[in-house]
């Protein structure tokens, strides 16, 4: 099956050495990418994490896709006694895979920092699925050791950037939002679920 996106597969296997970044891709911004860089090598070493997965979207993205699920099908008793239908915004417990439409991600590259006998880390996040099975498509079930990323293209038209950040580790999930702003600088602008000081503090290490 084909699928509208460039996925890359890269192994790496030395935890003390990480030679893989983010590419910098046409409408990127060089500094923001730099910052993403460095958050990603700084959340890899402080959780020993094993697989990473990075996910290019396109244009910016606001902080509503934090823990966003999906649409659910609500019924209800319409006109003349007939059921009638809506679709309703979900942010579940359960963390699941954000349902950015697949026209939207421009690439997935995957890499993992050591060998894992893991093969579902390496099935596509981002397939065209129907509304019910997007608020079901859990993230935990690709990786009990990985870091997600998505990020902005675009950057240098836009001026912003935003960046959102899975972290599954076994039974714990965390997750953040950030979005950047150039301001004579690029720079931090606001942050969901991660103080801006822990941010800064990999961003400046």
């Amino acid at each position: 099956m084909l699928y509208p996106y460039f996925i890359e597969h890269l192994l790496l296997f030395k935890m003390t050495k990480i030679d893989h970044e983010i590419i910098i891709r046409d409408g990127d911004a060089q500094d923001f990418i730099k910052s993403i860089n460095k958050v990603m090598f700084g959340l890899i070493e402080k959780f020993q994490i094993n697989e990473v997965c990075l996910v290019r979207i396109k244009n910016w993205f606001d902080h509503k896709w934090l823990n966003y699920s999906g649409k659910s099908v609500i019924q209800f008793q319409g006109g003349a006694g007939l059921i009638d239908s809506s679709l309703k915004n979900e942010w579940r417990e359960k963390i699941t895979v954000p349902p950015f439409n697949p026209n939207r991600v421009l690439s997935e590259t995957f890499f993992r920092m050591k060998p894992t006998e893991n093969k579902m880390f390496e099935k596509p996040l981002h397939i065209t699925k129907n509304s019910n099975d997007n608020i079901h498509n859990k993230i935990s079930i690709f990786t009990k050791n990985g870091l997600f990323i998505w990020y902005s293209s675009d950057t240098v038209n836009n001026q912003k950037g935003s960046l959102m950040i899975y972290r599954v580790q076994d039974d714990i999930i965390s997750t953040f939002y950030a979005s950047f702003e150039n301001n004579s600088g690029w720079k931090i602008k606001q942050t969901k679920d991660i103080p801006v000081s822990e941010l800064t503090s990999y961003i400046n290490d």
